[in-house]
């Protein structure tokens, strides 16, 4: 089973201990739509499994625009297999991650049109990596969604 599989009924244990939830500062009218992306981050907790991983970084919640994109610094170790899951919220129709190493080049990447993106990478060298999330399409004008990253 390739790690898509596997982290596909993982994605909620992102939030599963919900006091490790990041949520950017934003405007009241946006709680809503980040408490839904939380929401969905808890169900996946409590109905998946990781077979094997862990939480290793804390999630993150945010927002972006549609046809937009946002940077996160991850730093992993050498030679731990990791997961990288997202989740949008009912607005989004496509969410994508592509993971970079120290000098730019991509390591992995989801790009397929869906709104839960995974990818597993086992990385060759410890160091800081860049999480792309790509939004490029929501059904309004701003879209909140989630990253997690797990290990074993």
């Amino acid at each position: 089973m390739n790690i898509k599989a596997k982290l596909l009924g993982a994605v909620a244990v992102i939030s599963g201990i919900s006091g490790l939830l990041f949520v950017a500062p934003t405007p009241a009218s946006a709680n809503t739509f980040i408490e839904q992306v939380g929401m969905q981050l808890m169900r996946a907790a409590i109905h998946g499994g990781l077979n094997g991983y862990q939480l290793t970084h804390e999630p993150f919640i945010d927002g972006i625009r549609s046809g937009g994109s946002d940077y996160l610094t991850i730093n992993l170790r050498a030679g731990q297999q990791y997961g990288i899951v997202g989740v949008c919220d009912g607005d989004c129709q496509d969410l994508d991650i592509t993971l970079y190493n120290d000098r730019g080049q991509v390591i992995a990447a989801d790009t397929d049109d869906d709104d839960i993106p995974t990818v597993g990478v086992t990385p060759t060298r410890s160091g800081t990596y860049r999480v792309k999330v790509d939004l490029p399409s929501c059904n309004s004008a701003m879209c909140y969604y989630g990253v997690g990253v797990f290990g074993k």
